[in-house]
């Protein structure tokens, strides 16, 4: 029965508005009397209500009805086992839970918090006396607790510190926690360390400020493609420290170095396997572009510009593919300032042939912005070859669109007309179209 309703709540969402609170207090009865394999089903039945149905779930009396019993729930568990894995999709559907009530969820926050830094805190403990004999799978309270702390991060935003604050158990020490779990010998407890360590930065910055040396050190040696989606937090956790450097850029003096080459790696796909193979990261080259992009936006002529002639068509193959809007222009933003601080970064790509090859992959890139959202252009070949389908430039971006019009029409103008008549001789038709209507070339 639970399971099927399990089915119900993903196929009605919004249609179940009105029934939420006779819904929540029967499924309440349900967990007075359920025990392991059915509560799982409820947890992750309550997890899917939180993901579907979104913040209303936190409107009015109804998080009275059921945050209380599950905080009871896992108190209990912790108390007979506090590894008992019956409690990781309790956690989990806390996590979900927290994030979606934002500041409704404020009443519970600390006991919640105080009890993901127990479970952290047992867990730790627990590992440390197998002597690294143990499985990946015994850090998973580590990994569901991290993620529920992010929960509350990514939740309560700017009012995180006043948690932690009113924590006399472990608040001053969740810094040092932080730090633990970057470094930790499981790569799903650092995974969702650095995606902790990403929210803290776009949500309570200050928090890491103290700690920032030891987790920015952590997050630059885990660009490690051999680890997957570490290598992916740590890399997006990175980007989000540089948005918040903008206008600050001594802050990352000591890293950048280090933050480019390892990025150029990943962009120009160097990264090879222990037995010599390449590595090939799902998307990591436009994580790795968003982040260099925004670490170009903190100081470009010094951090980014001086190397670009090394990864500038690895970078624009990236920042085409990336897919999230925000992330998309701060890379080409980046793109721009970078390229403005090295023009001779195209000849450099060229390998000091004519710069037509770094041309066309920074206009490739450019023609991304102008996919039509909704695919009606049909896929990428047919738009180059097929009926003109390219949409306009997206006008909440105007100001990107202007600066990258003048990049390109001063591009245009170092070449000449003759050196740009082949460029412009390479490129498709559609293509061709699309410069000349909206780019002026």
């Amino acid at each position: 029965m639970c399971s099927a309703f399990g089915v119900l709540v993903e196929a009605a969402g919004d249609l179940l508005v009105p029934y939420l609170e006779p819904v929540y207090r029967t499924l309440m009865q349900a967990l007075s009397m359920y025990h392991a394999r059915s509560l799982v089903t409820l947890f992750d039945i309550l997890g899917s209500m939180a993901d579907y149905l979104g913040p209303v779930i936190g409107e009015g009396s109804l998080p009275s009805i059921f945050v209380p019993p599950l905080l009871q729930v896992w108190h209990q568990l912790a108390r007979n086992n506090p590894l008992d894995r019956i409690s990781l999709p309790l956690v989990e559907c806390l996590a979900s839970t927290a994030l979606v009530m934002g500041a409704n969820y404020q009443p519970w926050a600390l006991q919640t918090f105080d009890g993901a830094m127990s479970m952290i805190e047992r867990c730790l403990m627990h590992l440390s006396t197998s002597e690294d004999n143990y499985a990946d799978e015994e850090a998973d309270p580590i990994v569901c607790a991290a993620d529920l702390l992010d929960g509350l991060v990514e939740g309560l935003g700017a009012n995180f510190p006043a948690l932690l604050t009113s924590s006399t158990r472990y608040g001053e020490h969740f810094l040092g926690v932080l730090h633990t779990l970057t470094a930790h010998d499981v790569p799903g407890v650092r995974m969702s360390a650095f995606a902790l360590f990403g929210d803290l930065a776009r949500r309570a910055p200050g928090i890491i400020q103290p700690g920032m040396n030891e987790l920015m050190a952590e997050a630059i040696a885990c660009i490690d493609p051999m680890y997957p989606s570490v290598c992916n937090n740590a890399v997006w956790s990175i980007g989000e420290v540089c948005v918040k450097c903008e206008g600050n850029p001594d802050s990352l003096k000591p890293y950048a170095p280090d933050i480019v080459e390892k990025l150029i790696t990943l962009l120009m796909g160097n990264a090879v396997s222990s037995e010599g193979h390449t590595l090939v990261v799902p998307g990591i080259a436009e994580n790795a572009s968003a982040a260099m992009g925004r670490l170009a936006k903190v100081n470009a002529a010094d951090f980014v510009g001086p190397e670009l002639g090394r990864f500038l068509l690895g970078w624009c193959e990236g920042m085409a593919k990336i897919t999230d809007p925000t992330e998309r222009r701060d890379a080409f933003q980046g793109f721009v300032l970078a390229l403005r601080s090295n023009p001779q970064a195209l000849q450099q790509a060229s390998h000091n042939r004519a710069p037509s090859s770094a041309i066309s992959s920074i206009l490739f890139a450019i023609s991304s912005w102008h996919i039509p959202e909704d695919g009606s252009g049909g896929s990428g070949a047919n738009l180059i070859s097929g009926d003109f389908a390219f949409s306009p430039f997206p006008p909440e971006e105007a100001e990107l669109g202007r600066a990258l019009t003048t990049l390109l029409q001063e591009i245009k103008a170092s070449l000449g007309e003759d050196a740009w008549g082949q460029v412009d001789k390479s490129l498709p038709v559609n293509v061709r179209r699309l410069f000349r209507e909206n780019y002026g070339l």
